[in-house]
């Protein structure tokens, strides 16, 4: 069985062809269910930012005729100008990939946190349809973990890396109570999707979207689970808003002096405004407005440039982390080399104690032989028997030693020899 990946991301691919191959769940369950003849197991982890497939298979030369049958409900992607971008792992390979991916090493930002729970999605996406087996389900399931440590133990992704994640951490440091704070985020372009979703991580009082066009705002507050406000509301919405981010691409400032004012009559009291949009969203004059604190986007670079050196000084740890991960799943993998083999002397040993217990009822047939305590008796002494055996092929497996003793044993003990493919580590 060979473990496998084939895709491309943004380091491969132009982003007119990422977004072409941005598929919905609905689409990426119907394909998973597709695949199930050629792959027995599959997962595909889709992002703004990648597009990959994963597979447990026999054959790694699979890899290309499943990605070109994905391509086949898609016509208006062609084979042509997908196969320059794709990659191609296997094995450890695949597995680095994977554990680096959701660790935020492979991210346009470094660190980035939305990437783990689009691994978690994928991984879900895949068992729901019925997708997953034994080795795609430790594969996904040593990623999420590498993932959670390298953002538990080390600062990857802990300091601000992008202008929408600063202007969150700038709130913080400004605004101790942020979480006791109503939010707004005015803006439903990138920076502003960024700034909302560190906004509902810090889990504001209250969190709202205000955007010109009402479909994409509405988007976004579905996705971080906030109240909208229509543009022509825009007064209220500042008038509501104790903060607010600040990012529309517009050639002059959308917030000016006349607006502040007027939301400090309907709602009087302090106000933290960011504005991350170049140009200026916020005109000049608001700062001189009684009760009003604005920081622009030149304010955050200094919190961007030293939360990327703190991140990537924290990639030799990460880095770590991964390579211990990827010896841990090789290992595993070895240990699944012996499964047959253990699993074929189990079976051996239950035929020969039932036997056992047949041949001794029906020597004692007056039941003065309890057939309970027979079965007890010989299950416990077979277990226990076999323990020693199973654990020391299990080391053997993990040091990669255990061929010849396994060979051994199949043949002291007449057992099958055509036991399935081991597993590959690439």
């Amino acid at each position: 069985m060979y473990i496998w990946l084939i895709g491309l991301n943004h380091r491969t691919a132009p982003v007119e062809l990422r977004e072409r191959l941005a598929w919905p769940a609905e689409a990426l369950r119907d394909w998973l269910a597709a695949l199930a003849n050629l792959l027995p197991e599959r997962a595909i982890l889709s992002t703004c930012n990648r597009f990959e497939l994963y597979a447990a298979s026999s054959d790694p030369h699979l890899a290309s005729q499943a990605f070109r049958r994905l391509l086949r409900a898609a016509p208006e992607v062609a084979w042509d100008a997908v196969e320059p971008a794709l990659y191609r792992r296997i094995g450890l390979d695949a597995a680095r990939h994977l554990f680096r991916v959701a660790a935020g090493l492979d991210s346009m930002i470094l660190g980035e946190p939305e990437i783990l729970g689009q691994v978690a999605d994928a991984y879900d996406l895949a068992r729901a349809a019925g997708a997953v087996g034994p080795y795609l389900a430790h594969l996904f399931q040593e990623a999420l973990r590498v993932g959670k440590q390298a953002r538990e133990r080390t600062a990857i992704g802990r300091a601000p890396a992008s202008v929408g994640s600063a202007a969150v951490h700038l709130l913080r440091q400004e605004v101790p109570d942020l979480a006791q704070r109503r939010a707004l985020v005015v803006g439903a372009g990138a920076m502003a999707r960024t700034a909302a979703r560190y906004l509902r991580d810090v889990r504001p009082a209250a969190l709202a979207v205000v955007n010109r066009t009402p479909a994409r705002g509405e988007a976004l507050a579905r996705e971080v689970q906030a109240r909208v406000f229509l543009w022509d509301d825009l007064v209220p919405a500042l008038a509501w808003a104790d903060v607010a981010v600040v990012a529309v691409a517009a050639p002059q400032p959308v917030i000016t002096a006349a607006h502040l004012q007027a939301a400090q009559r309907q709602r009087p009291g302090p106000r933290v405004l960011v504005d991350i949009g170049v140009p200026r969203n916020i005109a000049a004059e608001v700062a001189a407005l009684p009760q009003v604190r604005l920081y622009d986007i030149d304010a955050l670079q200094g919190l961007v440039d030293e939360g990327l050196a703190r991140r990537q000084r924290a990639v030799p740890q990460v880095e770590g982390l991964v390579h211990q991960a990827v010896q841990e799943f090789n290992a595993w993998l070895q240990s699944r080399q012996v499964a047959p083999t253990l699993a074929a002397l189990r079976e051996q040993a239950e035929r020969v104690r039932q036997q056992v217990i047949r041949r001794t009822l029906r020597r004692y047939p007056d039941a003065r032989v309890d057939p309970a305590v027979v079965d007890e008796v010989t299950r416990i002494l077979v277990e226990k028997w076999l323990q020693i055996p199973a654990r020391n092929l299990h080391r053997l497996a993990r040091e990669g030693r255990a061929d010849p003793y396994d060979a051994v044993l199949r043949r002291l003990f007449e057992l099958p020899t055509d036991r399935p493919p081991s597993p590959s580590s690439g």
